[in-house]
């Protein structure tokens, strides 16, 4: 892995550490196991009903062009 991939991945990391930590001192465990369920299921929801990218059939036919025969 490339340095600074590795640098924000780890930044990243402990961020959201800390931020699960200092929720649920706020929050408290409870809450925030039920806010974790929340978004996990939302996330689960929109990942199946993501329409399959399809690229769009063209509008006229393509003509193809034949090779003549060489002499």
């Amino acid at each position: 892995m490339k340095p600074n991939k590795t640098l924000g991945l780890t930044v990243a990391a402990l961020g959201f550490l800390a931020l699960g930590y200092f929720g649920v001192q706020y929050n408290g465990r409870n809450n925030m196991f039920t806010i974790a369920a929340a978004v996990g299921g939302a996330g689960a929801i929109s990942y199946v009903l993501q329409k399959p990218s399809q690229p769009e059939a063209p509008s006229t036919p393509i003509k193809t062009q034949r090779k003549g025969k060489k002499s």
